[in-house]
């Protein structure tokens, strides 16, 4: 029997913050560095090859979904590494081999080693950034689970406001160039995986606290490591992995995530040269995606209040409503005024409902088996992100124009609001209790 991180809760009390607030702003700073060069990038890595290479809006496009595919065959076992190793090692892991993907990247001469590097970079930043983050502070938090996640979450879209702007400058061949700047960001994750990893406390109870920072009773703080009822201090039922994709909820909350996310995917690759398309520059296009990030930001902090004071799946269905309305005005956009307002509209949907997409799972199904279970959800999520930016490249080089596909997918996108219409919170019976115990 060991002593308690006395130093450490010790800590927490002396600076006044509650530890998981300071998982929060880690989250964030792990998600920015992985949004912007990599996520929210993707559009400017497209432009730039394209203008190198001359390779088509199709063969640049494989390589982003050829990821999506990866995650969607891996994405279960990602989260199940993270919850029987832990998210600190696997912060470290995925740090190091995005880091190893952009340097290979950085000397990318044949489409190949394109794919074979965004493969490394897309599966690093699956397993080490957005995942094990969302599952500590699932860990950390119940009453304020979803505003916890909405502030956390902001990562994404600062990336995208900060670091799109700064790369697309980059990689100017007036300035760095794609490949110095590749070069360099390998580096940045590479050295950043293990410092970062180090500030990772994976459960609260192991530094005396609770979730939301109510204290433990003087007893429980007698254990280092605590026992399973203290790790699992849930106020609502503790679903395993095989009972949770036996509720109907599960695959209304699996296929509304999925059927918005095609959305952004095919935004993330395609919007940057759908822009330069009309005729506008590079770092012009870059700016319109950091209106959307910003506004994006804003609406994730209202959806994450919203959906702490009135049911989830409602707040879902309002904010991928607005979502698809906003996907939808992206096949008319013709000049940079319209171009604004479509990036207001989208990003409020869109930033409203990404907290509450992961909330969800965690307030319906509990905390023990967060990642294996949101690591499942996520496989035809990824199907969808595969596919969708593949068709709407398909359709451009068929037809030089984005205007039939983004109707056609935002159309079929507009259905994600129904499916979390129905997805209601699931019973837990006192037999499915007993058989995972």
């Amino acid at each position: 029997m060991t002593k308690p991180n006395i130093d450490s809760s010790a800590a927490a009390r002396i600076l006044g913050l509650f530890y998981g607030w300071k998982l929060v702003g880690l989250t964030l700073l792990i998600t920015a560095l992985a949004g912007g060069p990599v996520w929210n990038g993707v559009g400017v890595w497209v432009k730039a090859l394209e203008m190198h290479f001359g390779w088509s809006r199709t063969q640049l496009t494989g390589a982003f979904s050829l990821a999506q595919l990866e995650g969607s065959l891996i994405g279960p076992l990602m989260g199940y590494l993270i919850d029987k190793i832990g998210p600190r090692r696997m912060v470290f892991i995925g740090f190091s081999v995005t880091g190893l993907g952009f340097i290979l990247f950085s000397q990318t001469t044949h489409i190949a080693t394109f794919y074979i590097s965004y493969a490394l970079i897309m599966l690093g930043t699956a397993a080490g950034t957005w995942l094990p983050m969302m599952a500590v502070i699932n860990r950390w938090f119940n009453r304020m689970k979803g505003r916890a996640m909405a502030v956390a979450g902001e990562g994404s879209f600062l990336g995208g406001l900060l670091l799109v702007p700064a790369l697309a400058w980059a990689v100017n061949p007036a300035q760095h160039g794609w490949s110095a700047t590749a070069m360099w960001i390998g580096i940045v994750f590479l050295g950043a995986g293990w410092p970062l990893s180090r500030l990772i406390r994976e459960r609260p109870e192991n530094y005396g606290q609770r979730p939301d920072g109510t204290p433990l009773s003087a007893t429980s703080k007698l254990f280092d490591e605590p026992s399973n009822a203290s790790i699992n201090s849930y106020d609502g039922p503790e679903f395993t992995a095989r009972q949770a994709i036996r509720t109907s909820a599960f695959w209304y909350i699996t296929f509304g995530h999925a059927l918005s996310s095609m959305l952004i995917a095919t935004l993330t690759v395609h919007m940057v040269p759908m822009l330069t398309d009309q005729g506008l520059s590079l770092q012009t296009a870059a700016y319109v995606w950091s209106v959307l990030m910003a506004v994006g930001a804003i609406f994730q902090l209202i959806g994450g209040y919203v959906g702490d004071r009135m049911p989830k799946n409602l707040a879902l269905f309002g904010f991928t409503a607005l979502q698809a309305v906003g996907f939808l005005m992206a096949a008319f956009v013709d000049s940079l005024s319209i171009a604004i307002v479509f990036a207001v509209v989208y990003g409020a949907g869109f930033g409203g409902r990404v907290p509450l997409t992961t909330a969800i799972r965690g307030d319906y199904f509990g905390k023990g088996a967060f990642a294996t279970i949101t690591g499942i959800s996520m496989a035809p999520l990824y199907m969808f992100m595969l596919i969708a930016p593949l068709f709407a490249a398909a359709m451009f080089d068929a037809r030089e124009s984005y205007t039939l596909a983004f109707l056609i997918l935002g159309g079929i996108g507009s259905l994600s609001g129904v499916l979390f219409l129905f997805a209601k919170k699931p019973r837990f019976s006192p037999a499915q209790e007993s058989t995972s115990s």
